[in-house]
């Protein structure tokens, strides 16, 4: 799923968002952190859905968002939040919009996002 594809599908779900998992590397390894996507979408649900960052360097993120979420990759701003010495070439700006437009990011190369089942339909 691509970053339109997930923000098509974040802009419906009016829920808690909470982050499930953090990875924190032990060695060289890089860490992860997956976000688990909930909410009431009307009288069908689609489901939930997680987003799973990988190679994750920094972040500044509350444990719990309220959606609609938005995710938006804004590489032209990670030098005002991290030093020159902290950039990578492969890694992409991610920042999180939340309901009140408060801004989130985190600094990974990658995301995944996997759609859970319905819990009705």
């Amino acid at each position: 799923m691509d970053l339109d594809e997930l923000n098509a599908y974040l802009a419906r779900l009016h829920g808690q968002a909470t982050v499930e998992k953090i990875n924190v590397p032990t060695e060289q390894a890089s860490g992860s952190l997956k976000i688990k996507f909930n909410g009431d979408i009307g009288t069908r649900d689609n489901g939930e859905i997680e987003v799973e960052f990988f190679d994750v360097d920094s972040l500044s993120l509350a444990f719990s968002l309220v959606g609609p979420v938005k995710i938006v990759i804004s590489n032209e701003l990670v030098s005002s939040y991290l030093n020159e010495n902290y950039l990578e070439t492969s890694f992409n700006f991610y920042q999180l919009v939340d309901d009140v437009g408060v801004k989130w990011w985190i600094y990974a190369k990658n995301f995944r996002a996997k759609k859970l089942p319905a819990f009705y339909k």
